[in-house]
């Protein structure tokens, strides 16, 4: 029998995914992912939240990387005080110092990154796949009648695409 999954059959609902919107803090998005963590207990650990407008339509996304960059842009920098210290010991003290919290107040649309692609919610999951693959993310929204329904991981995918290859 042809499989016959499609991504809505994968996704995480957007009411179980963190989503925010885009005048939050960094610090705000922060406590929303740890919040889902929790709520989860650690079966689901969000790597991202969605950043939505007003009108809840969707903005961007932001990644924990995208956070700990916002928090320090200088972290990224190279300067010929990191040459002189490639241990970075001496970032230390302005990364994890009160300029940290500092940061933390940015809104959240300083540092999102767009939306990439996304796929409805009755496509089957090799399209979602070939994205992920095609534009090197491994998130992608999941629209059901022009709203977001859900997110759509690649770790979910790969689970499916393992159980095929080992016979499950």
């Amino acid at each position: 029998m042809p499989y016959q999954k499609n991504a809505k059959d994968l996704m995480i609902p957007l009411e179980d995914y963190p989503h925010i919107p885009y005048w939050f803090t960094l610090r705000q998005a922060m406590a929303i992912i740890r919040e889902a963590t929790v709520r989860f207990e650690a079966g689901f650990e969000p790597r991202a939240v969605l950043v939505f407008d007003e009108q809840y339509q969707l903005m961007g996304i932001v990644a924990l990387r995208d956070i700990i960059t916002g928090l320090e842009p200088k972290f990224l920098q190279e300067t010929g005080l990191i040459k002189m210290d490639p241990s970075l010991t001496v970032l230390m003290g302005d990364f994890f110092g009160p300029k940290m919290k500092e940061q933390s107040q940015r809104p959240v649309s300083e540092v999102m990154k767009p939306i990439k692609v996304t796929v409805n919610a009755e496509d089957p999951i090799t399209k979602p796949l070939y994205f992920m693959i095609k534009e090197n993310v491994s998130l992608i929204p999941v629209m059901q009648s022009g709203k977001v329904a859900g997110m759509l991981r690649l770790s979910d995918l790969f689970g499916e695409v393992s159980k095929i290859v080992l016979g499950e």
